[in-house]
């Protein structure tokens, strides 16, 4: 009896520690297997968890003001770095269209670029703009259709290229208005190669109202008002590409 019982205390209380190691019995008839617990296999050595390739979220950056545009084109043009000061002077002109003359200066920029097209749509609305400004904006309206001109020779259009002679040739011709010295015949002779110019153009483009306008301004500047104002009858059946008539002032 004292035997027996000792087995027992060996069972319960020594032989715990054996139990826990011991196999597990066999699973009864028609029983499920047992579910063992998943663990995450390591990677192979060399090889990194997707998890760490991602990388980690950046925080949002603040967006460039047009004061940090102007001064980052300042600093790239410093360096002759002319196409990265581009997109930050475009970005400035952007945020400040009331400022022609930056306006005028990436036209400029895109022209040394040998981006014609993005240099002429800055040169055009810098013109339709400053036309009816004054102080130094207005003295550069000459030189953008100047540059037009050249644009439209280089791309073979030949309408621009009359145009844009013809509108700058009054120009010049009206600024010898404001000198105490006017010069007559300089801009009697001025007057007549606008009008020249103006004319081949209408024939180019003869429902372009932009040219009746210029056209009528040239006829005034040449004395024939009758012409003037069946060309400006015809101007009034339509808006000008740029939404703004010529501002001259006709010296009578």
């Amino acid at each position: 009896m004292v035997r027996r019982w000792a087995l027992v205390g060996v069972v319960a209380f020594g032989g715990c520690e054996s139990l826990k190691t011991a196999p597990a019995p066999p699973p009864e008839p028609g029983a499920p297997p047992a579910r063992v617990p998943l663990r995450a296999a390591a990677p192979p050595p060399g090889i990194v968890p997707v998890a760490a390739r991602v990388p980690a979220p950046q925080p949002p950056q603040e967006p460039e003001t047009p004061q940090d545009a102007l001064s980052l084109a300042a600093d790239c043009l410093s360096r002759g770095d002319h196409a990265s000061a581009a997109p930050h002077l475009e970005a400035h002109v952007r945020g400040h269209p009331e400022q022609v003359m930056f306006r005028v200066q990436l036209a400029e920029l895109y022209l040394r670029l040998g981006r014609d097209d993005a240099a002429r749509v800055h040169f055009e609305q810098f013109a339709a703009e400053a036309r009816r400004l004054t102080g130094p904006a207005k003295k550069q309206v000459v030189h953008a259709h100047t540059r037009l001109m050249e644009i439209a020779q280089r791309d073979g259009d030949r309408f621009g290229e009359v145009l844009h002679r013809g509108v700058g040739l009054l120009l010049l011709t009206a600024e010898q208005d404001e000198l105490p010295e006017r010069d007559a015949g300089f801009c009697e002779e001025m007057a007549c190669k606008a009008l020249k110019a103006l004319r081949e153009a209408r024939e180019i483009g003869p429902d372009d109202p932009e040219v009746r306008h210029w056209l009528a301004e040239a006829y005034d500047r040449t004395g024939n008002r009758r012409a003037a104002d069946a060309e400006r009858t015809v101007a009034r059946t339509a808006v000008t590409p740029t939404g703004l008539g010529p501002a001259l002032t006709v010296r009578e």
